[in-house]
């Protein structure tokens, strides 16, 4: 049979071959029927029991979790208990049968239904990542009212490489790491919680291939190529072998590479580059540290906001203590929250906008909501007091929205010193830019923050007017273009001339492949997720830093961006790693 590719992202890295596994979960068909007025206490009984079943599942898979784990992984669940104890999703359900006198899975999946179309629609890829955990709930609920439990990986064979529509983080959490050596989903991305419990196993994964179960069947070879985001569907001969010694290779290096943990990463004419974390969720925070990094430079808060209703300060502040405490002396970032009207389920869905990536998002929305800002702030300066905590403004445009977020914070530090309250009296604030009139203003930026962070993944998507996760128009997503690099460039002059620090934390800074090329550009701070620290901190360690200067500069006289890519893929296969000659 012909060689058949599928693509998808990246959730684990790896290399793995084997026997693919089909998981064909069919939801249950939804019993709907109308409840007679004398038995709408029966119902809702029966719904409260069912609830009660479904939390103490996950509890059992919580604690299983945190023993084979880790506790932090196992907050996860903390997530799904929430939500069952969330009082306007319970009493909504309950309404719903004593007014409609609908039966009770009839009004929990309407309900789950709503919550999950609310997230579809949002145009946000981590609260759009969600919609997995409230199915999960969904279907569990349904299944315990109607006493029917399935058990889909029951029958998996030892090395077989999962592939299914999606996966729950229960179904993640409860994989034989040992037995199954890879999976793959038609569904979701690198913030799902499918995925961050992927990596936490050390298990490749390749999620949002889309087609993936339309295109294998069980019992078909699988090639898992998780290092380029593609699955290969009975391979020739030929290709098979050529990824048995990728695999060989794959596994080789990274048992190399591991021992640069401990490492500085300094290249080797002695100029140090400093490697920080993204932390999307608290579970990646040991992850964050045993690769060896500097400390967080992207603590993304938007994880607090997910529920149905707002986060009070102290909840905030106890997720902020922990982080800092964790990583003291080391910094952490904190960015503000980075979500739009469009992008809060429940409590602002008023504000849905036509077009949320140009409008009331990020630090728009926090201005117009002074009083949620307020209280972040709040919760983040006390959390000062407990480790080196920073603070990150998103998608500041202009000199005006900066100024008006740094008089909210001096306020909100008054208010603090007249309650005697403890803070760090010079935390730092910076701002992300993002924005190409941030970049071509960031000389003037500078003199109102502390420090710079680039967010690539936005700032190429604005400059290239090209949305990233649009399929017809992604393949011009590239943020070797070279007007992408004559902004990078300007931004990290305007910084040396302004002696403000800058970082990357988008997803350039994490892809090993444009290390050289950062480099040579001025940047001296990465922030990335920690699976590609290794891989980051051995080419930082295996070139000078004039040899970046010279390379960024012969890049910046080319005219074409596929020609800048490729010429840079090809630096990077030659001298790092033999299995990306497939790229």
């Amino acid at each position: 049979m012909s060689e058949e590719f599928t693509s998808g992202t990246i959730a684990s890295p790896g290399i793995r071959i084997g026997r693919a596994h089909v998981l064909s979960r069919r939801n249950p068909d939804i019993p709907r029927y109308f409840i007679n007025t004398w038995n709408i206490n029966n119902e809702i009984s029966r719904f409260e029991e069912a609830v009660h079943s479904t939390k103490s599942d996950i509890e059992t898979i919580q604690r299983q979790v945190a023993i084979t784990l880790s506790s932090e992984m196992s907050d996860i669940f903390a997530t799904h208990v929430m939500i069952l104890e969330d009082p306007l999703l319970v009493e909504k359900a309950k309404d719903i049968i004593r007014r409609e006198q609908k039966n009770a899975e009839w009004a929990i999946n309407d309900i789950i239904v709503e919550y999950t179309n609310n997230l579809e629609a949002s145009g946000d890829d981590y609260l759009k990542e969600r919609i997995v955990d409230f199915s999960d709930l969904n279907r569990r609920i349904i299944s315990n009212l109607m006493n029917h439990r399935e058990k889909p990986l029951m029958d998996v064979s030892e090395g077989d490489i999962l592939v299914a529509a999606d996966f729950t983080p229960g179904e993640t959490a409860c994989m034989n790491r040992m037995a199954i050596s890879a999976f793959v989903t038609d569904r979701g991305g690198r913030t799902s919680h499918t995925a961050i419990m992927a990596r936490a196993l050390g298990i490749p994964a390749i999620v949002g291939a889309i087609n993936a179960t339309a295109s294998v069947k069980t019992g078909d070879m699988l090639i898992v190529d998780a290092i380029h985001g593609r699955v290969i569907i009975n391979p020739p001969e030929e290709v098979l072998k050529e990824y048995k010694q990728y695999e060989h290779d794959y596994t080789r290096i990274e048992a190399e590479l591991e021992l640069l943990s401990n490492l500085g990463a300094k290249t080797s004419d002695n100029e140090e580059i400093f490697i920080y974390g993204n932390v999307e969720v608290p579970e990646e925070m040991k992850s964050v540290s045993r690769f060896g990094a500097h400390g967080i430079g992207l603590y993304r808060s938007e994880f607090l906001f997910m529920g149905k209703k707002l986060p009070d300060e102290e909840a905030q502040f106890q997720a902020y203590r922990t982080a800092a405490e964790f990583f003291d002396p080391q910094p952490v970032t904190i960015r503000t929250i980075d979500i739009g009207g469009d992008k809060i389920i429940s409590y602002t869905e008023s504000m849905k906008e036509k077009n949320p990536f140009l409008g009331c998002r990020a630090i728009r929305f926090c201005l117009d909501n002074e009083e949620l800002f307020r209280i972040q702030l709040r919760a983040i300066l006390r959390a000062s007091a407990y480790g080196n905590v920073r603070i990150l403004f998103p998608m500041i445009s202009c000199v005006g929205e900066l100024k008006e977020a740094q008089k909210i914070l001096s306020d909100v530090k008054s208010e603090l010193d007249s309650a005697g309250i403890a803070y760090k009296k010079d935390i730092k604030a910076g701002i992300m830019i993002e924005v190409p009139s941030a970049a071509i203003n960031a000389d003037r930026l500078a003199s109102y923050c502390d420090f710079f962070s680039v967010g690539t993944n936005d700032l190429v998507q604005y400059i290239l007017a090209v949305d990233r996760i649009n399929e017809k128009i992604a393949r011009l997503y590239n943020p070797a273009d070279p007007a992408v690099l004559r902004f990078l460039r300007m931004i990290s002059d305007s910084a040396a001339r302004s002696d403000v620090p800058v970082s990357i934390c988008g997803e350039m800074a994490g892809d090993p492949v444009y290390t050289m090329l950062l480099i040579g550009l001025g940047f001296r701070h990465l922030s990335m997720s920690p699976a590609f620290m290794y891989q980051v901190k051995n080419v930082v360690r295996s070139v000078s830093s004039e040899e970046c200067r010279v390379l960024a500069e012969e890049l910046m006289t080319e005219e074409d961006g596929d020609n800048v890519r490729r010429r840079i893929y090809e630096i990077y296969d030659r001298r790092f790693n033999s299995f990306r000659k497939k790229a």
